[in-house]
């Protein structure tokens, strides 16, 4: 068990040094942590007004307008990231020996995982760090203890359920440029559209979708949040404000992050174990 245990640590360090030398790297990693620390120094500005009434009057609100950039900047950039993880070694050959090494498949399907992840992670990490730095300086405080670690936590959890459903839509494509595709078009429609699922959904359940801060639209946006993974890291981080506490309660948020964090990469785990190189 030591030795397998061994043998996926160091796969998945191979692939995370892999992604991190890559030239897509070179780009992102500086968009990440630029664009993190550019919102929580903007959102912390005593000048910024923030639209639709929402106060911010500590670090933590600061925090939670700055997820906007992991939502939008670092899910996309596990989507390039990993868009061609399994599709390249497959229209190259190399998956087929990859898979024929005394290695399980379950094995090497987690180092995959762990490798593009943390690819994503460790700058956006970094950005967090920066961006409380900034958050501090201009307010004088920093985000709490909790509040950081619910962040990180959360972030993590987006990430790695992004890192899942983009090797798994890799997995599908047959060339790069369907693995694109579905990698994209699921973020689209988990950034964008979801919006509009959500609001034909309420229509069906007889909700009045045309009134958008009615209570009763709010608790079935949030019951709706529950099936896309941006709106339990939102939900999530929600938790941390006292004065935007999601109706829903916690323990069916996080039995929604756990159930992304295991369904995901069962099925992926399990798509490498049946996958014809």
């Amino acid at each position: 068990m030591s030795n397998r245990l061994a043998s996926l640590r160091l796969v998945a360090q191979h692939e995370f040094k892999r992604h991190l030398s890559g030239q897509r790297m070179l780009l992102l990693a500086p968009l990440i942590i630029f664009f993190l620390a550019a919102a929580c120094w903007g959102f912390s500005d005593p000048r910024f007004t923030a639209p639709a009434g929402i106060t911010i009057d500590s670090p933590a609100s600061a925090l939670f307008l700055a997820s906007t950039v992991i939502v939008l900047v670092c899910t996309l950039a596990v989507v390039l990231l990993g868009f061609d993880t399994i599709s390249r070694r497959r229209m190259t050959g190399e998956l087929a020996i990859d898979l024929s090494q005394p290695m399980p498949r379950t094995d090497f399907a987690l180092s995959q995982l762990f490798g593009v992840w943390m690819a994503a992670m460790l700058p956006t990490l970094i950005g967090i760090i920066a961006g409380s730095w900034l958050i501090h300086r201009q307010m004088g405080a920093w985000p709490s203890l909790v509040n950081s670690g619910v962040f990180v936590i959360a972030t993590g959890l987006l990430l790695w359920w992004y890192t899942c459903l983009q090797l798994l839509a890799s997995s599908y494509a047959r060339d790069m440029g369907s693995s694109v595709t579905l990698g994209v078009g699921t973020w689209l429609l988990f950034t964008l559209l979801w919006l509009l699922v959500t609001v034909v959904v309420a229509t069906f359940m007889g909700v009045d979708a045309t009134d958008t801060n009615s209570t009763a639209f709010d608790l079935m946006a949030e019951r709706m949040d529950l099936f896309s993974p941006n709106g339990v890291f939102q939900l999530l981080l929600e938790t941390m404000l006292p004065e935007s506490q999601p109706q829903l309660d916690p323990f069916w948020i996080w039995l929604s992050a756990i159930t992304w964090a295991i369904l995901p990469p069962y099925f992926f785990i399990r798509r490498m174990n049946r996958i014809k190189p």
